[in-house]
């Protein structure tokens, strides 16, 4: 993991900063990376455009595979054991 070191912070900027993290019972440090995190987040824009060079590099499927890969999925799951506790079928 990367790390970084950010100067020349206002002083009233990280005391409030500092109270907005103890009153969300976090340190300074978990904030500031939920921060990060947030802004780096990727614009829908760019989502779209991963979305669409994922779907370039796949083939369509027609209809007969397609059910056959859902039955092969269901087979599989009815063939494992039932687990109390780790299935949660309600």
């Amino acid at each position: 993991m990367g790390s970084m070191v950010i100067r020349n912070i206002p002083d009233d900027v990280l005391e409030r900063f500092k109270q907005q993290a103890r009153s969300e019972g976090k340190s300074a440090e978990q904030l500031a990376r939920e921060a990060l995190a947030e802004k780096a987040k990727p614009s829908r824009e760019e989502i779209i455009r991963r979305m669409d060079e994922i779907r370039s590099r796949s083939q369509p499927v027609d209809l007969e595979t397609a059910l056959r890969i859902m039955e092969e999925a269901r087979a599989e799951r009815d063939a494992r054991p039932y687990v109390p506790g780790l299935d949660n079928d309600h």
